[in-house]
């Protein structure tokens, strides 16, 4: 998918209901890790899942409003 694909997506979506958006990760082994920290980082194409537990979940739970900001200033 291609960033411009996401943004219209997005864009295109109808609020449903307000709530938190949940990450879901399927590993080859067949294991599934679900997270509530994401962040969709569009100057680098990348889309952020980080597992609670580890150092950088709050972080990167907290830097989507970094994103806004980076994307307001340009």
């Amino acid at each position: 998918m291609l960033k411009s694909e996401l943004v219209n997506h997005i864009e295109s979506l109808k609020m449903l209901e307000e709530g938190p958006i949940e990450g879901v990760f399927y590993d080859r082994y067949g294991g599934v890790i679900t997270t509530d920290s994401i962040r969709v980082d569009m100057d680098g194409g990348r889309i952020i899942l980080v597992q609670k537990g580890s150092e950088t979940y709050e972080t990167n739970k907290k830097n989507w409003q970094q994103e806004i900001k980076f994307h307001e200033k340009n």
